[in-house]
């Protein structure tokens, strides 16, 4: 055990810098109580090592005081805002937005340039339509050739359940045909069957 006596052994680590939001100072102290002999072995070995592995610490957690802000180009968020609305035409039921296809960039682009020109997103939206239809539209109108799309769900289950219901109803109107006559031979048989059963 060891009996030398025990000193107070502290060291800070400092560091200083400058943001947009102004200047920082950074101060961390560290105190430890050594003996002579830790001390030795700590001067020798592991302080380096420790202000080394302190310093690189400092330096990851001062490094998002230098980070510069996100922005967001405007012009991009309506582009996106207006291409998740069309279609791919090349693509199977997928948005222009998502696409990597080369004709859904190219739509992009398209898109972008007509922002930049100042035309709205109604504007836009038609000269796709005039070029490719009301196909290139994620959501169709509900009106001409597109309410089409829409009612075809509507009429097709009128007719799944009208035709269901008279089938239904015609199957449970049949009954079975009645038993025929019984002839006097077979009356008499059934009689004598029956006394047979109960003595």
């Amino acid at each position: 055990m060891d009996s030398s006596p025990r000193n107070l052994y502290s060291f800070s680590l400092e560091g200083e810098g400058q943001d947009e939001g102004g200047e920082y100072k950074i101060n961390i102290p560290l105190t430890l109580t050594l003996s002579r002999r830790e001390r030795g072995f700590l001067d020798a070995y592991l302080r380096p090592s420790l202000l080394t592995g302190c310093s690189i610490l400092l330096a990851l957690l001062t490094l998002p005081l230098f980070a510069a802000p996100v922005t967001e180009d405007p012009l991009e968020r309506q582009m996106l805002d207006i291409a998740k609305d069309l279609r791919c035409a090349v693509c199977q039921n997928q948005p222009i937005s998502e696409s990597n296809a080369d004709l859904a960039r190219d739509m992009r682009r398209i898109v972008r340039e007509q922002i930049e020109a100042g035309k709205s997103r109604e504007e836009i939206m038609n000269y796709f339509v005039e070029r490719y239809g009301d196909y290139v539209l994620l959501n169709p109108p509900k009106r001409g050739p597109g309410a089409v799309i829409w009612l075809a769900p509507i009429a097709l289950l009128l007719v799944v359940g009208i035709s269901g219901f008279v089938f239904l109803r015609n199957r449970l109107k049949s009954t079975l045909p009645s038993a025929p006559k019984l002839s006097k031979d077979d009356v008499a048989l059934v009689r004598a069957a029956r006394k047979q059963e109960n003595p």
